[in-house]
């Protein structure tokens, strides 16, 4: 029983460094913001 509880616990880590509420680098908040480019007609 105590290797899924290991692996569940990998797991939701996994899941929360992919996550931008848990990561701060993926916030996009934290982000600069972009300029727009302009396209070519």
């Amino acid at each position: 029983m105590m290797y899924r509880i290991t692996a569940l616990d990998a797991w939701v880590e996994a899941q929360e460094q992919a996550d931008s509420r848990s990561n701060p680098a993926l916030n996009p908040l934290a982000q600069k913001p972009q300029r727009r480019t302009k396209f070519p007609k």
